[in-house]
C-alpha cells in the first residue's frame, strides 16, 4: 500500500495495525520456519550459528522498526500499542535485568549486552505478534515448519549414514543424528514441536468452520508429514523431547476435550497408532537407534537419582544461586561463573565429578542464578499469570479460536523441556514460544480480563522512536558481528602472522566478536612465539589468554593456561587455575626441570593423583554437546 494510502486510510478513521499483515506475514514465517534449516558455514568463524540468529533476527528488526515508525508517523490516533499483564511483566522482568547491571560485577560486558538485546527482540516479537499476527496465519506457519522438519529428517538420515558431503547444504557431522538444528537435544525438541503441530492440524481441522471434511489429500500429506517427523523424534533419542511431548499432548487433548467434545479427542487414537506403526518401524529397520533410545530410558530409570547426568550442574548452579541469592551473576553470565561455582560445589558434595556447561540444563534455574531471586520470581510468576488465565478459560469454557489449542500445548511443551535443556537460549526456539503465548494470552487475558490490557495511549510516540531505535541498534550489532566473524574467518585461515593479527585486531573491533577475537589473538601470540622462539610474543599471547580467562573463565582455556603457567613458573596464576580443579585429584610439587638452556632446575609442576580414580579434568569434557560450530577448523 502506497504512502498516500496510508494516509487516506488514516484521515479517514480507520484504525490502522500495527504492523501490516502483507509485510508480517512473510518476516515471521522467515523467522519463524526457515532457520532450523540453515548453519553458517565454513566462510564463517562461527560455522553453525550466526547465520541462524541472521535469518532469526533480522525479520524481527524490520517488523520493529515498521512498528516504531508507523507510531512515531501517525501516532495515537490510528496506530494503538497494547500491552496486556503478561507483557506488561515481561517488560519489567526485562528492565530488571537491565538495571540489574548497576550492582552486579558483570563478568563479560559482550556476554550482557549480547543475552539482553536477544531478551528485547523476543519481547519485541511477542508484542508485535500479540497486537498484529493473525490467527488465520498460524496454519501456513505450522505446514511450513513440518516441511522444515522433514527435511531435517532427511539430513539426519544422511548424517548418520556419512552420506551427507555431495551436498553443502547439510550440516557436515557425519556420524550424527542432528539435521541442521546443531545439537541432539535441540533436534529433538524440533521435532516435537512439529509433531504436536500435525496432531493439532489433524485434530482441530478435521472439518472447516462450515462443517465441510478437508480434503483427503490434505489430510493424507499431514499424516505423511507426521510420519517422517514421529520417526526423526524416535531416532533423535532425546528423552527431553518425547516426555515434552507427551505433556504437550496432554494439554492438547484436555483443551479440546473441554472446548469441542469427545469427537474430536477421538483422533489422538488414530495418532497413538501411527506412533506405535512408526515405532515397530523403527525396531525392525534401526536397531542400533532404538537399541541406544531404550539404553538411555532405562539408565533414566534405573539411576533416577542423577537426572540424566544433571545432578553435578544442578548442584553447582545452587552454590551458585547461593552465593548469590539477590543480585544473582547477571543476565548471559551463568556460563562465566560455573568454575567458581564448582569449587563451592566440591565443598558440599565432594563426590561430584569435574565438569564444564554454559547452561544449568534447566533454565528456570538458570534464570534463578542470572536474574537472582527477584528476577527468578517475576519469571515464575509470568508463567503463573499465564496458567491462571488457561484454568479460567477451561472452568469457564470460553469461546476462543482453535489455535488457542495449538499455542496452549506449545506453552506446555517447550516449558516442560525448558525443565531439561535450553531452550530458552536458541532464539530459533524461543521465538515459538514467544508467539504461543502470544496468540493464548490475546485470547485469554483480552477475553477474561479486558481490563488488565492498557493501551500506551500519549506515549505512541515516544514508543515508536523507542522501537526504531532498538531496531536500528539491534540490526547495528548483527551486522557489525557479521562482518566480524568473517574477519575472523579470513584470519584464521590466513598463513602470514602479519595479516592474520591485523584482521584479528580488526575484528575485535565488533562488539559481538570482541572476546573471541581476542581470544584468537591470545592463540595467535603464542603459536607466533613459539615457532620464532620469541619470547614477548609468549609472554603477551599468554596476558591476553589470562585476561580474557578472567573474563569468560572456560575449560579449554584453563587446561592451555595451566601448561603454560607451569612453563613459565608462575605461581600466583598456577595456584589460582588449579583450584578450580577438583580438590583430591592432584597436588602441587617440585620435580626437576631442564631449561632452555640446559641447566637442571627445581620447578613446580602440577601433579596427578591416579589413585583418585579419575582425572582432575578434560578440556573437552562439556556437558552441553554442541561442539559443532568447531568442525571447520
Amino acid at each position: 500500500m502506497c504512502v498516500s494510502a496510508l494516509k487516506n486510510k488514516a484521515i479517514s478513521g480507520v484504525p490502522l495495525p500495527l504492523v501490516p499483515v502483507l509485510l508480517l506475514a512473510p518476516l515471521w514465517f522467515v523467522s519463524l520456519a526457515l532457520p532450523n534449516l540453515v548453519y553458517s558455514g565454513l566462510s564463517w568463524y562461527d560455522t553453525l550459528h550466526i547465520v541462524k540468529w541472521a535469518v532469526a533476527a533480522i525479520p524481527v528488526g524490520i517488523a520493529a522498526l515498521a512498528a516504531g515508525g508507523r507510531m512515531v508517523f501517525y501516532g495515537r490516533e490510528r496506530v494503538d500499542l497494547k500491552i496486556d499483564l503478561f507483557g506488561t511483566l515481561w517488560l519489567t522482568l526485562l528492565a530488571y535485568v537491565t538495571v540489574q547491571a548497576v550492582w552486579v560485577d558483570i563478568s563479560s560486558r559482550v556476554g550482557f549486552i549480547h543475552e539482553l538485546l536477544c531478551f528485547s527482540a523476543v519481547w519485541a516479537f511477542y508484542v508485535i505478534s500479540w497486537n498484529s499476527f493473525p490467527d488465520r496465519m498460524i496454519r501456513p506457519l505450522l505446514w511450513l515448519a513440518n516441511i522444515n522438519a522433514a527435511v531435517n529428517v532427511v539430513f539426519a538420515e544422511l548424517q548418520i549414514r556419512g552420506l551427507n558431503g555431495f551436498t553443502r547444504l547439510i550440516l557436515p557431522t557425519p556420524g550424527n543424528y542432528i539435521g541442521n538444528t546443531g545439537q541432539q537435544n535441540m533436534f529433538g525438541l524440533w521435532m516435537a514441536i512439529c509433531v504436536m503441530s500435525s496432531i493439532y492440524l489433524y485434530i482441530a481441522y478435521a472439518t472447516t468452520p462450515s462443517g465441510k471434511k478437508r480434503h483427503p489429500a490434505v489430510t493424507v500429506l499431514n499424516l505423511l508429514l507426521m510420519t517422517i517427523n514421529i520417526w526423526g523424534l524416535l531416532n533423535s533419542t532425546s528423552r527431553s523431547a518425547m516426555l515434552s511431548l507427551l505433556v504437550s499432548l496432554a494439554f492438547l487433548g484436555s483443551i479440546t476435550l473441554r472446548q469441542f467434545g469427545k469427537d474430536y479427542v477421538k483422533r489422538l487414537g488414530h495418532v497413538g497408532g501411527l506412533f506405535a506403526l512408526v515405532f515397530i518401524m523403527s525396531l525392525v529397520t534401526n536397531q542400533a537407534r532404538m537399541t541406544e533410545m531404550v539404553a538411555k530410558t532405562a539408565d533414566m530409570v534405573q539411576n533416577v537419582e542423577t537426572i540424566g547426568g544433571r545432578h553435578g550442574i544442578w548442584a553447582t548452579s545452587r552454590s551458585m544461586f547461593k552465593a548469590h541469592p539477590f543480585s544473582g551473576v547477571g543476565i548471559g553470565q551463568y556460563k562465566w561463573h560455573y568454575l567458581k561455582a564448582q569449587q563451592e560445589a566440591f565443598r558440599r558434595y565432594p563426590e561430584q565429578i569435574w565438569q564444564y556447561t554454559h547452561w544449568a540444563h534447566n533454565e528456570f534455574l538458570q534464570w534463578f542464578c542470572e536474574g537472582g531471586l527477584i528476577g527468578g520470581l517475576i519469571l515464575v510468576t509470568m508463567w503463573g499469570v499465564w496458567g491462571v488465565f488457561l484454568i479460567k478459560m477451561l472452568w469457564r469454557r470460553e469461546h476462543v479460536a482453535r489455535e488457542v489449542i495449538w499455542a496452549c500445548s506449545l506453552v506446555a511443551l517447550v516449558s516442560f523441556n525448558a525443565l531439561w535443556t535450553r531452550p530458552f537460549h536458541r532464539i530459533e526456539n524461543i521465538l515459538w514460544l514467544s508467539l504461543a503465548f502470544a496468540v493464548s494470552n490475546r485470547a485469554m487475558i483480552s477475553v477474561l480480563a479486558p481490563n488488565k490490557s492498557f493501551s500506551i495511549g500519549n506515549l505512541a510516540r515516544v514508543c515508536g522512536a523507542l522501537f526504531c531505535v532498538a531496531g536500528l541498534g539491534g540490526l547495528y550489532y548483527l551486522a557489525g558481528g557479521m562482518v566480524g566473524d568473517r574477519i575472523m574467518r579470513e584470519a584464521l585461515s590466513s598463513q602470514n602472522a602479519v595479516v592474520q593479527r591485523n584482521l584479528l585486531q580488526r575484528a575485535s573491533e565488533r562488539l559481538m566478536v570482541r572476546e573471541d577475537a581476542l581470544k584468537q589473538l591470545g592463540y595467535h601470540y603464542m603459536r607466533h612465539g613459539v615457532q620464532t622462539q620469541d619470547l614477548s610474543a609468549l609472554d603477551r599471547g599468554f596476558s591476553i589468554l589470562w585476561q580474557h580467562f578472567q573474563r569468560e573463565p572456560h575449560s579449554e582455556e584453563l587446561g592451555f593456561l595451566i601448561e603454560w603457567s607451569q612453563r613459565f613458573q608462575n605461581i600466583p596464576i598456577l595456584e589460582t587455575l588449579v583450584s578450580y580443579l577438583k580438590p583430591g585429584t592432584y597436588r602441587l610439587g617440585i620435580e626437576p626441570h631442564t631449561d632452555d638452556s640446559g641447566n637442571v632446575i627445581d620447578a613446580v609442576v602440577l601433579i596427578p593423583l591416579r589413585s583418585s580414580g579419575r582425572q582432575m579434568f578434560d578440556p573437552n569434557d562439556i556437558r552441553d554437546d554442541e561442539n559443532y560450530e568447531i568442525y571447520g577448523d
